[in-house]
C-alpha cells in the first residue's frame, strides 16, 4: 500500500526494456513492430565475436495473450580483414540453427535478414544466439588466424514482427494494470463510460469514482466518453474498439448478457470480456440500487493495491471502503515522519551504489511555514571512495534544482542529519538530489524525512498550483466540500466533466471519494463547474475578472480607490473554450469553471485541456483555447490571500508575501517613537516652566 505507484510503473517499463519486451502501449494489433536488438541486450550497442569462441545471446519475450507473426531478424555486421574464407555468421533460436550467411573479408560490411519461423509465436521467452563460425584453414596454415573477429551492430540490427492480441482466457483483477497499460496509446487511454437507465447525481458520482480508480492505476491521461445505453444494447459502437470500458447500472437495468450467474445482492464490481470486442474488457459497477453502485465504485477507487483475486468483487459494507488508504502513496504530510522504504519500496535504486541519488515525494498544495522551518532528513548511507588512499567524498544536496548544501562523507556506513529549507519545496512533485564527487553512495531504506508543521496559506488564483496538486479545489485528501457541477444533462457535458475529474485526481494523487456530483447550482464549498455560457449564468463568475461576450472576452482591473472594478477592455480573438479560477459567488470558497462556446465543443475541448502540452502550461487565473486547440493562460485579475484571517499566522504570511510592509512597519515604529519622544519632551518643558514659575 505504501510503495510509490509511479516508481513501480517506471520500474516495470525499465524491466520490460531490459527483458526485450515491447512496452504494452506500443503494441497495436496488426501494426508492424520494429525492435532494435539493443533493447534485448540491456542497452548494449555492439558486440565483437571472435571466430569460433564467442556467442551473442539475447532473449525475445512475447507478452501474455499476444502472438507474434511474421517475425524476422535483420543483422548488421562488420567482419575483420583476416577472416578466413568460408567463415559463416550463424543465427540460432532455442539452440536450433535458423539461418546463416557467408562472411567475405573483401566485403567486410553487410547485413542479412532471417525469418525466425513460419508459425506464430505464442507468449513466452525465445533465446536467440548469433555466432561467428570460422571457415577451413588455408592449405599452408595449420590453424585458423586467432585475430579474426566479427562485430554485430545491435543498434542497427532489429527484430520485426506483427503482434496479434488474443482474448483473455481467465480474467482477474490482477490483470488490470496490464490491461490498462495495453489500452493506452501514446499516453492516452480512451474510456467509454456506459450508463443504463437515467443518470442521476448518485450515478454520476459513482462514475467519477470509477474514473478515479482507473486514472490512479494508469500513467496515461483518460479521455472519457459518456454513453447512454438502451435495452438490448451491450456495448457502444466506438471507433477503434477501446480495450477497456466501464459500465454503471443497478442490476435490474443490466442487459441479460451482462447478468452474472450468481445473483447480485450488494455492491459488486465485475471484470468481464467485451462480447463486441473479444480482446477488450468491461468493468461493471452494480448493486441493487444506485447507492450500492456508488459504494462499489468508491471501494474500487480507494482500494488501489489490494483488489481480490478473480473477476468478481463483492464489497461487504461501507466500513471496508472508508478504512482504505486513499491518500497519495508517495506523499509526505506536515509533521509526518516517512521512511524511504515507504516512498520508494525495498527495491529502490537508492539501494545500489552510484554517484547520484534522487529522492522524490509529493507534497500537498497551499502549505505555508515560517522562514526558519526546514525539512529534516536522517540518512544512513554507505560511502565508497574512488581513490586510494581513501579520501572523504563530497556530497552536494540539491532540492528541485536549487543548491542547498555541501559537506564531506565518512567512508563506510554512517548516520547523517541535514535540513532543507521549506521555502525550497513546492506543492506537487519534489526531488531532492544527492551528487557525490569522489565516491559512490548507497542510501539505506530506513532513512527518514519529516516536514515541519505548516499552515494553509497561499496566494490565489493559481492554475499552475491547481494542475500540480488540485489545490484549492482539493484541500483535504478525501475531496470533502468539493462539488462537480454538471450544468447540462448531456453526454458531452458528462464526458467533459469526467475527463477533467480524472485529471484532477491524478494531480491530487487521490480518488477524492468525498467529491459529489450535482446537477444543481452549488451554494457552498469548492466547485468544479462544467458547461457553456448559456448553461452557467454570468452571476456564477461575478467574482471573476473576465466576462464572456458573444464573440470574445472583456476583463476588469482592480480599482484601488473603491470597490467597483470597471471593465477596462475587450478582445475579439476567437476562442472555443475557457478555464477560469475565481471566488464563488458565496464567500470563502473557490471555483474552477470550464466553459465551451457550445455543447458540441465540450468533449473535444476537455480532451485537449487534459493533454500534457496544454495541462502542464496552465498558470494565472484564465486560460482559453484557440482555433488550433492550444490553450493559452495568463493572470488577468488580482491575487487574493487564501487562509484563516483570524490567526496570527495570517499576519506572518502577509508580511512574507509583501516584504514592503516591513518597511512601512519600521517607518511607523520610528514615527511613533519620534512622536512619543516629542510629546515627552514637550511635557518635560512644560513641567520645568511650571517649576520655574514657582
Amino acid at each position: 500500500m505504501k510503495r510509490k505507484y509511479a516508481t513501480a510503473v517506471c520500474s516495470a517499463g525499465l524491466a520490460c526494456m531490459l527483458l526485450g519486451i515491447v512496452p504494452a502501449n506500443a503494441l497495436t494489433a496488426g501494426d508492424l513492430v520494429t525492435l532494435p536488438l539493443s533493447a534485448l541486450t540491456q542497452g548494449k550497442k555492439v558486440v565483437v565475436l571472435r571466430s569460433g569462441h564467442d556467442t551473442a545471446q539475447m532473449t525475445w519475450k512475447v507478452q501474455p495473450h499476444y502472438t507474434a507473426q511474421n517475425a524476422t531478424l535483420q543483422v548488421h555486421y562488420l567482419t575483420s580483414p583476416d577472416t578466413t574464407a568460408g567463415s559463416q555468421l550463424v543465427v540460432s533460436m532455442d539452440h536450433k540453427i535458423i539461418g546463416a550467411v557467408s562472411l567475405n573479408p573483401k566485403l567486410p560490411r553487410g547485413s542479412f535478414t532471417v525469418l525466425l519461423g513460419h508459425q506464430a509465436f505464442s507468449a513466452g521467452s525465445y533465446p536467440l544466439q548469433i555466432q561467428a563460425i570460422p571457415g577451413p584453414a588455408a592449405p599452408h596454415t595449420k590453424t585458423v588466424l586467432p585475430g579474426a573477429w566479427t562485430q554485430i551492430d545491435y543498434s542497427a540490427s532489429q527484430l520485426t514482427y506483427t503482434p496479434q492480441r488474443l482474448p483473455w482466457q481467465h480474467l482477474d483483477f490482477a490483470h488490470l494494470p496490464m490491461i490498462l497499460s495495453e489500452s493506452a496509446a501514446q499516453g492516452v487511454l480512451r474510456l467509454p463510460i456506459q450508463f443504463y437507465g437515467t443518470p442521476n447525481p448518485t450515478l454520476l458520482t459513482a462514475a467519477q469514482e470509477a474514473v478515479a480508480g482507473l486514472a490512479l492505476r494508469s500513467a496515461a491521461v483518460l479521455h472519457v466518453k459518456a454513453q447512454m445505453m438502451g435495452p438490448g444494447v451491450i456495448s457502444p459502437t466506438v471507433s477503434g474498439n477501446p480495450d477497456i470500458s466501464a459500465l454503471l447500472a443497478p442490476v435490474a437495468d443490466l442487459p441479460a448478457a451482462m447478468q452474472p450467474h450468481t445473483p447480485i445482492t450488494g455492491p459488486t464490481v465485475l471484470l468481464v470480456r467485451n462480447p463486441d470486442n473479444p480482446p477488450g474488457v468491461i468493468l461493471i459497477f452494480t448493486g441493487t440500487d444506485d447507492a450500492q453502485v456508488l459504494t462499489a465504485a468508491r471501494a474500487f477507487a480507494v482500494n488501489r493495491n489490494m483488489l481480490p483475486l478473480g473477476h468478481r468483487w463483492s464489497v461487504i459494507g461501507s466500513a471496508q471502503v472508508m478504512a482504505m488508504n486513499f491518500g497519495p502513496q508517495n506523499a509526505v504530510y506536515p509533521g509526518q515522519v516517512v521512511s524511504l522504504h515507504d516512498l520508494h519500496g525495498s527495491n529502490s535504486t537508492l539501494n545500489t551504489p552510484h554517484g547520484t541519488a534522487d529522492i522524490g515525494f509529493w507534497m500537498p498544495g497551499g502549505l505555508f511555514a515560517s522562514r526558519q522551518s526546514n525539512l529534516k532528513m536522517k540518512l544512513t548511507m554507505a560511502t565508497e571512495p574512488l581513490t586510494q588512499p581513501a579520501t572523504q567524498p563530497i556530497i552536494t544536496v540539491m532540492a528541485n534544482h536549487h543548491w542547498i548544501s555541501e559537506w564531506k562523507l565518512t567512508p563506510g556506513v554512517a548516520n547523517y542529519q541535514t535540513t532543507i529549507p521549506f521555502s525550497a519545496l513546492v506543492g506537487g512533485e519534489n526531488h531532492i538530489t544527492f551528487q557525490i564527487a569522489g565516491g559512490k553512495v548507497s542510501i539505506f531504506p530506513s532513512s527518514t524525512l519529516q516536514l515541519p508543521t505548516t499552515h494553509r496559506y497561499t496566494l490565489l488564483p493559481d492554475l499552475a498550483l491547481f494542475q500540480h496538486t488540485g489545490f484549492p479545489l482539493v484541500v483535504h485528501g478525501t475531496g470533502r466540500h468539493l462539488s462537480v457541477w454538471y450544468s447540462e444533462r448531456t453526454l458531452a457535458n458528462w464526458s467533459a466533466g469526467l475527463t477533467l475529474f480524472g485529471r484532477l485526481v491524478q494531480s491530487a494523487h487521490s480518488p477524492l471519494p468525498g467529491a459529489q456530483a450535482t446537477f444543481s447550482r452549488p451554494v457552498t464549498g469548492n466547485v468544479l463547474a462544467i458547461g457553456t455560457p448559456a448553461s452557467i449564468p454570468a452571476s456564477w463568475l461575478s467574482a471573476s475578472p473576465v466576462r464572456l461576450l458573444q464573440n470574445g472576452i472583456q476583463w476588469q482591473l482592480a480599482n484601488r480607490h473603491g470597490t467597483e472594478k470597471p471593465w477596462m477592455g475587450a478582445t475579439q480573438l476567437p476562442a472555443t473554450a475557457y478555464l477560469v479560477e475565481a471566488h464563488t459567488p458565496y464567500k470563502d470558497h473557490v471555483t474552477v469553471t470550464f466553459l465551451a462556446t457550445n455543447t458540441q465543443n465540450l468533449q473535444a475541448a476537455a480532451w485537449n485541456l487534459v493533454t500534457a502540452p496544454n495541462w502542464n502550461k496552465l498558470q494565472g487565473d484564465f486560460a482559453r483555447q484557440n482555433s488550433q486547440g492550444i490553450y493559452q493562460s495568463t493572470m488577468v485579475g488580482s491575487h487574493f490571500m487564501y487562509g484563516n484571517r483570524h490567526s496570527g499566522w495570517f499576519w506572518i504570511f502577509l508580511f512574507s508575501v509583501r516584504p514592503w510592509l516591513w518597511v512601512l512597519a519600521g517607518l511607523a515604529a520610528v514615527l511613533f517613537a519620534t512622536l512619543a519622544v516629542w510629546i515627552f519632551t514637550l511635557r518635560k518643558k512644560a513641567q520645568w516652566r511650571a517649576e520655574e514659575a514657582l
